[in-house]
């Protein structure tokens, strides 16, 4: 099989969880952050929406592009504009200013210039993220679509100018015969819930009624996926069993020796278990969803591909919740995955913390007088980046895909996260010449701003694709106010 170019570059990944933002009741005011520093088309896709979470997911959205823009290719805030694909698809790109100074990429396609950027991002019940990344040549839409979905575009017109098709379906045989310095570099994301209010199926405590949930997807998933998602084997997590939640054998039997009350107690136990590996099936058909929107989304087709059948993943695990990891008891009560627990309220400026956006030895902390370091206990909301899920297999029309990264990892109780990537190896600022060069505080941090004091605490080794939540106000008001230094 032929090797494909890719191209060495980190890999930023940053979200904002909007849920403690929104306003609890109908009627109570609310403001929209930093709304005014975006440009006024940006403002208005905001305001458009009528509800207020919607327009806090669209606005996090926006200011997260913003951000990495902003940083990864260092232009002022002011500078930053966004522009889309035509319809339908309407990626959303970066085109760089004539005037924006491009380093270029070595000849073999492995260099670090600013040739330009890739981004791709995603939002699901209140929580809004982002993964990026420099490429070797600027990400733009010069590529005319094909006139029929049958009629597929010469590769003399794909090389074109050696600008990217942002919304077609390259095969690994097309990627072969771009020039070493054109690399084709694409990111994916999707962000699933698996307990949305209003959205997740509440009543799903039986396999007959998961049955008749995934035939609604028949247009989305193969035969041979939904087959999967009935009946193959579903793993339980360990620390269920550990906790009583799932009997024991020797449980079983004792309530079974009750006399008359065995038999319903076998029934109701019976009950509890096809209820619980239900809802462990129904958490595994979310990790299929987000899996195939962030391969769909990498190719910049969404779901309106006609070829979404034909793309297919085995051998799909979902993760576990972090907290059941942890050896935490799930929440009971209402679904209230759409909106943060109280603890997640949004501080005020009363309470103590500094913040300082100057020089290299970026200063951060936070005092709660609680003594819970908010770095830790978030990160601990997050699958170990060395646990990801990355065992499954992607095929297209029956061939197994090869050039694409899948990786799958799971936030907080009901969130799952999936990455494709293509075109792209992944490398870190931890390497020891990286340290004596730019000391050790300077190279942990990601894009030499605001996270060194936050992700210090994990070892540099554990940083490794990491996902960095960014606070509105701490982490993005200074760049769009321009009182950072990521310009230097």
């Amino acid at each position: 099989m032929a090797t494909t170019n890719k191209h060495r570059t980190r890999i930023s990944r940053y979200y904002i969880d909007t849920r403690p933002l929104v306003p609890e009741k109908p009627k109570q005011p609310y403001s929209l952050p930093l709304l005014e520093q975006l440009t006024q088309s940006d403002q208005e896709a905001v305001t458009r929406f009528l509800r207020p979470a919607d327009k806090f997911m669209s606005l996090a959205s926006a200011l997260l592009k913003y951000t990495f823009i902003h940083r990864q290719a260092k232009i002022p805030w002011s500078k930053v504009v966004i522009s889309r694909t035509p319809a339908p698809h309407r990626r959303p790109y970066w085109a760089p200013p004539s005037d924006w100074d491009d380093d270029g990429a070595n000849a073999d396609g492995t260099g670090t210039g600013k040739g330009g950027l890739e981004f791709n991002v995603t939002h699901q019940a209140g929580v809004v993220a982002i993964i990026g990344c420099t490429t070797p040549t600027a990400q733009l839409p010069t590529v005319p679509a094909p006139t029929s979905p049958l009629q597929s575009t010469p590769l003399s017109a794909k090389l074109h100018n050696l600008h990217l098709d942002l919304t077609g379906h390259d095969t690994t045989s097309d990627l072969d015969h771009y020039p070493p310095h054109q690399v084709h570099v694409r990111l994916g994301v999707d962000i699933a819930c698996a307990d949305e209010d209003k959205r997740t199926p509440k009543d799903m405590t039986t396999q007959a009624k998961f049955d008749e949930w995934v035939d609604i997807f028949g247009e989305m998933f193969s035969e041979r996926e939904r087959w999967n998602m009935r009946h193959a084997v579903v793993h339980v997590p360990v620390v269920e069993r550990d906790e009583g939640v799932w009997p024991s054998s020797d449980e079983s039997s004792a309530s079974e020796g009750l006399g008359g009350n065995g038999e319903a107690a076998r029934l109701r136990r019976a009950r509890e278990n096809e209820a619980r590996i239900t809802q462990l099936k129904l958490r595994r058909f979310y990790a299929y969803w987000a899996l195939k929107e962030a391969y769909i989304k990498m190719v910049g087709e969404g779901l309106l591909a006609d070829w979404l059948k034909e793309l297919e993943f085995l051998d799909v695990v979902a993760p576990v919740p972090p907290s059941s990891v942890m050896g935490r008891h799930r929440k009971s009560g209402s679904r209230s995955r759409s909106r943060g627990t109280s603890h997640h309220r949004a501080p005020s400026h009363s309470h103590s913390h500094s913040h300082s956006h100057h020089g290299h030895g970026h200063h951060h902390s936070l005092s709660t007088g609680l003594g819970i370091d908010p770095a830790a206990e978030e990160a601990a909301k997050w699958t170990d980046p060395a646990k990801a899920e990355k065992g499954m297999v992607t095929s297209l029309r029956g061939r197994k895909l090869d050039d694409v990264d899948i990786e799958l990892v799971a936030y907080d109780e009901d969130f799952l996260i999936a990455t494709a990537t293509r075109g792209v190896i992944e490398v870190f600022n931890d390497d020891e010449d990286d340290e004596k060069e730019n000391g050790v505080q300077q190279e942990i941090v990601e894009n030499g701003v605001i996270d060194a004091q936050r992700q210090a605490p994990l070892g540099r080794a554990q940083q490794r694709k990491r996902w960095i939540m960014l606070d509105i106000e701490r982490d993005i008001r200074p760049c769009a106010e321009g009182r950072c230094r990521c310009l230097e």
